[in-house]
């Protein structure tokens, strides 16, 4: 209980992914251990800590500086606005621990930026509540997600999508089997630095890679690195490759939290996209998952081609307390 540092939160990582499960209304996988602490890590090695812990209740923020110079309190994974840094299954007392951290707050602190918060749950109404007389409350823009729905296993899925979709998959996949293309399951355990450097040597033939919007390079590179090791020690971790003899095609991992698997990356050498190796390990993964019994596959943020595999998902915004006085 009290304040904590960023070492003394790292080692309670199983704490906070349970915390994390049971907050409600908030995206539970990116805000666990195993998307803020790599993205802290990773983004922002020079922050400082703001976390509180409370017990049934933790808060955990960062302090940078801004753009214009002013220090503020933000979320530890800060860049796509995903996590939420009130974890607790108490609204209320999120919101109270929050005033408490604002009461002893450190000098010179200009803001709080809360992300990750869906605008109709209670901790977003006890916050409007609690801070607006105190200051003024900004509203970021909003942060859809797709989510895929996994009831009834891998037919259940698919009976989800449309036909066309389905048989454009199909015939890709037989397609792909006709010429050798086989599926690899993975889930990093015995050898997690393996595993990414066949990640990285797709990565680097991909679109993505030779454009230089990849993650074979900086800061992405860095980050799904220590996630990777991160989930494989935990045993959340799973990947799957498309290969052919000894070549990796494409790749597509992602972690699991409770009944959800959470996707990160996927991406295929740009040489053999006659095969559409992208789409084929994402229907891999989700006849993985199915045998798994995990309940739900959660694609991230919103993007035009994501409607054809899932439905709508969670919609959070960021909110703003500036200034603080």
């Amino acid at each position: 209980m009290g304040w904590l540092t960023f070492s003394e939160l790292e080692a309670q990582a199983d704490r906070v992914d349970a915390l994390a499960a049971r907050t409600p209304s908030i995206d539970a996988f990116c805000s666990s251990s195993a998307w803020t602490f790599p993205a802290r890590r990773a983004f922002a090695p020079d922050a400082a800590p703001f976390i509180y812990d409370a017990g049934d209740c933790v808060v955990a923020l960062m302090v940078v500086e801004s753009g214009s110079g002013a220090r503020v309190a933000v979320p530890l994974e800060a860049g796509w606005g995903l996590a939420s840094p009130l974890l607790g299954p108490d609204p209320a007392q999120a919101v109270a621990v929050l005033r408490h951290m604002i009461a002893a707050r450190p000098d010179g602190l200009s803001g709080i930026f809360l992300s990750g918060l869906h605008r109709h749950a209670d901790v977003w109404r006890g916050l409007v509540r609690a801070f607006a007389r105190d200051c003024r409350l900004g509203l970021g823009p909003a942060c859809p997600r797709r989510n895929a729905s996994l009831e009834g296993g891998f037919d259940g899925f698919l009976g989800r999508r449309s036909s066309r979709f389905r048989a454009n998959l199909r015939r890709a996949w037989r397609q792909a089997r006709g010429a050798g293309v086989r599926f690899e399951r993975a889930t990093g355990e015995a050898d997690p630095a393996a595993l990414y450097a066949r990640i990285q040597a797709v990565e680097r033939q991909s679109w993505k890679g030779r454009a230089g919007e990849g993650i074979d390079h900086g800061s992405p590179r860095h980050f799904y690195d220590i996630m990777v090791h991160h989930l494989a020690a935990r045993g959340a971790l799973r990947a799957v490759f498309a290969r052919r003899g000894d070549e990796d095609l494409a790749y597509v991992f992602g972690g699991v939290l409770a009944d959800t698997y959470r996707g990160l990356q996927v991406s295929f050498a740009q040489a053999h996209a006659e095969h559409s190796p992208g789409n084929l390990v994402q229907l891999a993964m989700i006849e993985w998952l199915c045998e798994e019994g995990v309940g739900w596959y959660d694609l991230g943020t919103d993007m035009p081609y994501k409607k054809r595999w899932a439905e709508e998902g969670l919609e959070t915004h960021t909110l703003a307390l500036l200034p603080l006085e």
